[in-house]
């Protein structure tokens, strides 16, 4: 499942906040509303996204944020199609002219907006903790995802 997403990203270092978009590749999805163990909705994703400063404080440039990570719902069975809740966990890296690569990871919760069989809407908010400089670059992210089944 491709999704296009739209992604900001606020670091605590003073610098700018950074807006932009990118694609996501859902490597793994289900949806499973039964009585079984395990949680009812969840994915396997890879996405990347070109960032932009808005603003007018000292920027680093424009940014690119790649990530691997998984989304897991809260519920066991979510018996609808709307507002589901997830955790979310991913490790990835973010690069800039002036700082090269920072590995990061990030964690955080998430809404299915709605979550049908060939299209999912999602929300989510993370916090980002890189593993170099977490002062500077440390921060919130968040990221508005349509995804949609190409059969």
């Amino acid at each position: 499942m491709p999704a296009a997403i739209g992604v900001t990203y606020s670091p605590r270092g003073g610098s700018s906040t950074y807006v932009g978009g990118g694609f996501e590749a859902v490597l793994l999805a289900w949806s499973d509303n039964s009585e079984a163990f395990g949680p009812s909705q969840g994915r396997a994703r890879f996405d990347i996204a070109v960032l932009g400063p808005v603003g007018d404080e000292p920027a680093l440039g424009t940014m690119v944020m790649y990530r691997l990570g998984a989304q897991v719902s809260f519920e066991r069975n979510a018996s609808r199609r709307v507002l589901i809740p997830f955790f979310t966990v991913d490790l990835g890296g973010l690069w800039t002219d002036a700082s090269r690569t920072r590995w990061f990871a990030d964690g955080g919760v998430g809404i299915y907006l709605f979550h049908g069989r060939n299209v999912i809407v999602d929300l989510e908010a993370t916090a980002l903790l890189p593993f170099k400089d977490p002062g500077e670059y440390g921060g919130v992210r968040t990221r508005l995802g349509a995804s949609f089944s190409l059969w």
